[in-house]
Protein backbone atom coordinates (compact mmCIF):
# COMPACT_ATOMS: atom_id res chain seq x y z
CA UNK A 1 0.00 0.00 0.00
CA UNK A 2 3.07 2.46 -0.14
CA UNK A 3 1.40 4.40 -3.19
CA UNK A 4 -1.34 5.53 -0.77
CA UNK A 5 1.52 7.27 1.65
CA UNK A 6 1.10 11.09 1.56
CA UNK A 7 2.91 12.74 -1.83
CA UNK A 8 5.63 14.01 0.38
CA UNK A 9 6.82 10.71 1.47
CA UNK A 10 8.39 9.76 -1.79
CA UNK A 11 11.55 10.86 -2.15
CA UNK A 12 11.72 11.86 -5.98
CA UNK A 13 7.98 13.48 -4.76
CA UNK A 14 8.48 16.22 -2.15
CA UNK A 15 5.07 18.26 -0.96
CA UNK A 16 3.53 19.90 -3.94
CA UNK A 17 2.21 22.02 -5.39
CA UNK A 18 3.51 25.03 -3.27
CA UNK A 19 1.91 28.30 -3.14
CA UNK A 20 3.81 31.27 -4.50
CA UNK A 21 4.08 34.47 -2.21
CA UNK A 22 1.73 36.31 -3.93
CA UNK A 23 -1.04 33.13 -3.68
CA UNK A 24 -0.61 33.15 -0.16
CA UNK A 25 -1.00 36.58 0.47
CA UNK A 26 -4.08 36.54 -1.96
CA UNK A 27 -5.48 33.37 -0.46
CA UNK A 28 -5.54 35.14 3.56
CA UNK A 29 -7.12 37.88 1.76
CA UNK A 30 -9.79 36.10 -0.05
CA UNK A 31 -10.10 33.52 2.89
CA UNK A 32 -11.45 36.22 5.34
CA UNK A 33 -13.70 38.36 2.86
CA UNK A 34 -15.18 34.56 2.14
CA UNK A 35 -15.67 33.81 5.88
CA UNK A 36 -16.98 37.49 7.47
CA UNK A 37 -18.10 39.48 4.34
CA UNK A 38 -19.25 37.80 1.24
CA UNK A 39 -21.57 35.33 3.08
CA UNK A 40 -23.82 39.12 4.14
CA UNK A 41 -22.79 40.80 0.57
CA UNK A 42 -25.38 38.09 -1.67
CA UNK A 43 -28.69 39.83 -0.87
CA UNK A 44 -27.30 43.46 -1.79
CA UNK A 45 -25.69 42.33 -4.95
CA UNK A 46 -29.31 40.84 -6.13
CA UNK A 47 -31.19 43.87 -4.78
CA UNK A 48 -29.16 45.99 -6.97
CA UNK A 49 -29.38 43.92 -10.29
CA UNK A 50 -32.89 43.33 -10.02
CA UNK A 51 -33.32 47.27 -9.43
CA UNK A 52 -31.09 47.85 -13.09
CA UNK A 53 -32.17 44.15 -14.48
CA UNK A 54 -35.75 42.83 -14.14
CA UNK A 55 -34.22 39.44 -13.57
CA UNK A 56 -36.73 38.12 -10.49
CA UNK A 57 -33.92 35.72 -9.09
CA UNK A 58 -34.89 32.94 -6.39
CA UNK A 59 -32.53 32.45 -3.31
CA UNK A 60 -31.10 29.44 -4.91
CA UNK A 61 -30.34 31.57 -8.29
CA UNK A 62 -28.77 34.27 -6.55
CA UNK A 63 -26.54 31.71 -4.92
CA UNK A 64 -25.65 30.49 -8.12
CA UNK A 65 -24.72 34.05 -9.55
CA UNK A 66 -22.91 34.77 -6.22
CA UNK A 67 -20.43 31.53 -6.13
CA UNK A 68 -19.71 31.81 -10.06
CA UNK A 69 -18.65 35.31 -10.04
CA UNK A 70 -16.14 33.43 -6.94
CA UNK A 71 -15.20 30.90 -8.71
CA UNK A 72 -14.49 33.37 -11.65
CA UNK A 73 -12.07 35.54 -9.08
CA UNK A 74 -10.24 32.59 -7.63
CA UNK A 75 -9.63 30.88 -11.38
CA UNK A 76 -7.99 34.37 -12.32
CA UNK A 77 -6.44 34.39 -8.77
CA UNK A 78 -4.73 31.10 -8.78
CA UNK A 79 -4.58 30.09 -12.07
CA UNK A 80 -1.17 29.06 -12.52
CA UNK A 81 -1.78 27.33 -9.14
CA UNK A 82 -4.60 25.51 -10.42
CA UNK A 83 -2.81 24.69 -13.86
CA UNK A 84 0.02 23.15 -12.00
CA UNK A 85 -2.53 20.89 -10.26
CA UNK A 86 -3.68 19.41 -13.06
CA UNK A 87 -0.36 18.49 -14.47
CA UNK A 88 0.56 16.66 -10.53
CA UNK A 89 -2.39 14.95 -11.20
CA UNK A 90 -1.97 13.25 -14.60
CA UNK A 91 1.83 12.48 -13.03
CA UNK A 92 0.24 10.88 -9.71
CA UNK A 93 -2.35 9.49 -11.23
CA UNK A 94 -3.05 5.90 -9.41
CA UNK A 95 -2.76 7.09 -6.34
CA UNK A 96 -4.97 10.41 -6.84
CA UNK A 97 -7.96 7.59 -8.36
CA UNK A 98 -7.00 5.72 -5.10
CA UNK A 99 -7.96 8.78 -2.80
CA UNK A 100 -11.00 9.66 -4.85
CA UNK A 101 -12.51 6.21 -4.52
CA UNK A 102 -11.38 5.56 -0.77
CA UNK A 103 -12.29 8.95 0.10
CA UNK A 104 -15.60 9.09 -1.35
CA UNK A 105 -16.84 5.79 0.63
CA UNK A 106 -14.85 6.94 3.87
CA UNK A 107 -16.59 10.58 3.63
CA UNK A 108 -20.09 8.54 3.25
CA UNK A 109 -19.50 6.39 5.75
CA UNK A 110 -18.16 8.64 8.21
CA UNK A 111 -20.39 11.16 7.77
CA UNK A 112 -23.45 8.68 8.15
CA UNK A 113 -21.93 7.81 11.56
CA UNK A 114 -21.85 11.58 12.83
CA UNK A 115 -25.04 12.10 11.58
CA UNK A 116 -26.33 9.81 14.51
CA UNK A 117 -24.97 12.36 17.00
CA UNK A 118 -27.68 13.27 18.82
CA UNK A 119 -27.52 16.88 19.57
CA UNK A 120 -29.79 19.55 20.75
CA UNK A 121 -30.12 21.83 17.36
CA UNK A 122 -31.54 20.25 14.10
CA UNK A 123 -29.46 20.96 10.97
CA UNK A 124 -31.25 23.79 8.98
CA UNK A 125 -29.19 23.17 5.93
CA UNK A 126 -30.64 20.18 5.61
CA UNK A 127 -34.22 21.08 5.38
CA UNK A 128 -33.36 24.01 3.31
CA UNK A 129 -32.15 22.40 0.48
CA UNK A 130 -34.70 19.45 0.83
CA UNK A 131 -36.92 21.95 -0.55
CA UNK A 132 -34.36 23.88 -2.95
CA UNK A 133 -34.17 20.75 -4.75
CA UNK A 134 -37.93 20.58 -5.77
CA UNK A 135 -38.25 24.29 -5.82
CA UNK A 136 -35.16 25.22 -8.57
CA UNK A 137 -33.29 21.11 -8.96
CA UNK A 138 -31.07 22.93 -11.69
CA UNK A 139 -29.49 25.71 -9.77
CA UNK A 140 -29.59 23.74 -6.49
CA UNK A 141 -27.49 21.28 -8.01
CA UNK A 142 -25.35 24.00 -9.48
CA UNK A 143 -24.81 25.42 -6.17
CA UNK A 144 -24.26 22.61 -3.75
CA UNK A 145 -23.03 20.12 -6.02
CA UNK A 146 -20.52 22.31 -8.27
CA UNK A 147 -19.67 25.79 -7.64
CA UNK A 148 -19.52 25.77 -3.23
CA UNK A 149 -17.53 22.61 -3.56
CA UNK A 150 -15.04 24.15 -6.71
CA UNK A 151 -14.52 27.21 -4.32
CA UNK A 152 -13.94 25.95 -1.18
CA UNK A 153 -12.02 23.31 -2.61
CA UNK A 154 -9.65 25.89 -4.22
CA UNK A 155 -9.80 27.77 -0.70
CA UNK A 156 -9.72 25.19 2.36
CA UNK A 157 -7.72 22.42 0.87
CA UNK A 158 -5.59 24.42 -2.09
CA UNK A 159 -4.81 27.31 -0.08
CA UNK A 160 -4.96 26.57 3.73
CA UNK A 161 -4.27 23.19 3.65
CA UNK A 162 -1.36 24.09 1.12
CA UNK A 163 -0.03 26.80 2.90
CA UNK A 164 -0.20 25.20 6.28
CA UNK A 165 1.31 22.03 5.30
CA UNK A 166 4.74 23.21 3.99
CA UNK A 167 5.18 23.83 7.62
CA UNK A 168 2.81 21.43 9.55
CA UNK A 169 1.15 18.54 8.55
CA UNK A 170 -1.28 18.33 11.53
CA UNK A 171 -1.68 21.86 11.78
CA UNK A 172 -2.86 21.51 8.36
CA UNK A 173 -5.30 18.96 8.76
CA UNK A 174 -6.88 21.01 12.04
CA UNK A 175 -7.40 23.96 10.38
CA UNK A 176 -8.40 23.02 7.07
CA UNK A 177 -10.92 20.65 8.35
CA UNK A 178 -11.75 22.97 11.47
CA UNK A 179 -12.18 26.05 9.40
CA UNK A 180 -14.57 23.97 7.00
CA UNK A 181 -16.90 22.88 9.69
CA UNK A 182 -17.17 26.15 11.23
CA UNK A 183 -18.02 28.25 8.09
CA UNK A 184 -21.00 25.53 7.37
CA UNK A 185 -22.37 26.47 10.91
CA UNK A 186 -21.31 29.73 12.02
CA UNK A 187 -23.58 31.65 10.29
CA UNK A 188 -26.86 29.76 11.90
CA UNK A 189 -25.10 30.75 15.36
CA UNK A 190 -25.31 34.55 14.69
CA UNK A 191 -28.19 34.64 13.29
CA UNK A 192 -30.13 32.61 15.57
CA UNK A 193 -28.27 33.81 18.93
CA UNK A 194 -27.34 30.21 19.87
CA UNK A 195 -24.07 28.50 20.77
CA UNK A 196 -25.42 25.28 20.21
CA UNK A 197 -25.88 25.37 16.83
CA UNK A 198 -21.85 25.48 16.68
CA UNK A 199 -21.56 21.70 17.93
CA UNK A 200 -23.13 20.89 14.36
CA UNK A 201 -19.35 20.92 13.04
CA UNK A 202 -19.23 17.60 14.71
CA UNK A 203 -21.58 16.58 11.35
CA UNK A 204 -18.69 18.44 8.71
CA UNK A 205 -15.90 17.38 10.80
CA UNK A 206 -15.46 13.63 8.72
CA UNK A 207 -15.85 15.18 5.41
CA UNK A 208 -13.26 18.03 6.15
CA UNK A 209 -10.71 15.22 7.62
CA UNK A 210 -11.26 12.83 4.63
CA UNK A 211 -11.30 15.76 2.21
CA UNK A 212 -7.87 16.78 3.32
CA UNK A 213 -6.61 13.33 3.13
CA UNK A 214 -6.93 12.78 -0.47
CA UNK A 215 -5.26 16.36 -1.29
CA UNK A 216 -2.24 14.61 1.10
CA UNK A 217 -1.89 11.41 -0.63
CA UNK A 218 -2.44 13.28 -4.09
CA UNK A 219 -0.96 16.52 -4.06
CA UNK A 220 -3.34 17.96 -6.57
CA UNK A 221 -6.86 20.03 -5.93
CA UNK A 222 -8.57 18.26 -8.01
CA UNK A 223 -9.04 15.11 -6.24
CA UNK A 224 -10.51 16.52 -3.14
CA UNK A 225 -12.17 18.96 -5.79
CA UNK A 226 -13.90 15.77 -7.69
CA UNK A 227 -14.35 13.43 -3.78
CA UNK A 228 -16.53 16.80 -3.29
CA UNK A 229 -18.43 17.31 -6.19
CA UNK A 230 -19.40 13.23 -5.84
CA UNK A 231 -20.16 12.86 -2.06
CA UNK A 232 -22.46 16.22 -2.42
CA UNK A 233 -24.30 14.93 -5.70
CA UNK A 234 -24.82 11.35 -3.61
CA UNK A 235 -26.28 14.18 -0.69
CA UNK A 236 -28.91 15.24 -2.97
CA UNK A 237 -30.09 12.23 -4.65
CA UNK A 238 -30.60 11.05 -1.32
CA UNK A 239 -32.50 14.45 0.09
CA UNK A 240 -34.33 14.36 -2.92
CA UNK A 241 -35.60 10.49 -2.67
CA UNK A 242 -35.26 10.30 1.70
CA UNK A 243 -38.79 11.36 3.46
CA UNK A 244 -36.58 11.49 6.36
CA UNK A 245 -33.49 13.88 7.37
CA UNK A 246 -30.11 12.77 5.56
CA UNK A 247 -26.89 14.08 7.49
CA UNK A 248 -25.56 16.90 5.46
CA UNK A 249 -22.47 16.45 2.88
CA UNK A 250 -20.87 20.30 3.60
CA UNK A 251 -23.38 21.70 1.98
Amino acid sequence: MGWLKPADRRPDRPWRPQLTAQERRAGVVFLALYLTVFPFLVGGVVRVLDVHLPLSLSDTQSNAVYYTIILLVLLAVFWDFLRNAGAIFRGNLRPSLVAFGAGFFAALGLTALAGLIPLPVENPTIVTYKARIFVAPAATWAVAGLLRPAVEEILYRGFLFGAVRRGSRAWAYVLSAGLFALSAVWQYALLEGNGAYLLLMVQYLPLGAVLCWSYDVSGSVYVPMALRVAAQTMFLVFAALSPVQVPPMGL
